[in-house]
């Protein structure tokens, strides 16, 4: 089980790597809030309704609505739609994180080995 996990993370880390080759330092007063609030939640899940999505490359983006707000994950490419509930396991945050890719700059997104899309709920009647 950790074998494959770590083989199954390899990529997403080596690609992190390579995206953050570019990236120049930026200074906001919410950087270091967020990347404060992310390294707290870390090893944990977070559950939301997806917000926006887009993909990029072999990475699917998610900014998704939680309790205290809202947060952006990348991870593996999965097939979500805005208003799709979604769970993200919290591994890795990062501050600043520029995507060369999508030529934007995240404050804070959680790089993750997975998006899981949750069951649709019944409406109630």
């Amino acid at each position: 089980m950790n074998r494959t996990l770590i083989l199954l993370s390899l990529p997403l880390t080596l690609g992190i790597l390579a995206c953050r080759r570019d990236v120049a330092p930026q200074a906001t007063e919410a950087a270091p809030q967020a990347s404060a609030q992310a390294a707290q939640a870390v090893g944990s899940t977070a559950s939301g309704v997806v917000l926006e999505t887009m993909d990029a490359s072999n990475y699917t983006y998610v900014r998704f609505k939680v309790p205290s707000g809202e947060l952006w994950a990348a991870g593996p490419q999965t097939q979500v739609a805005v208003g799709d509930k979604i769970e993200v396991s919290l591994e890795m945050p990062m501050a600043q994180f520029h995507s060369a890719t999508l030529n934007r700059t995240f404050p804070a997104i959680y790089f993750t080995s997975r998006i899981v899309k949750q069951p649709a709920t019944p409406a109630a009647h």
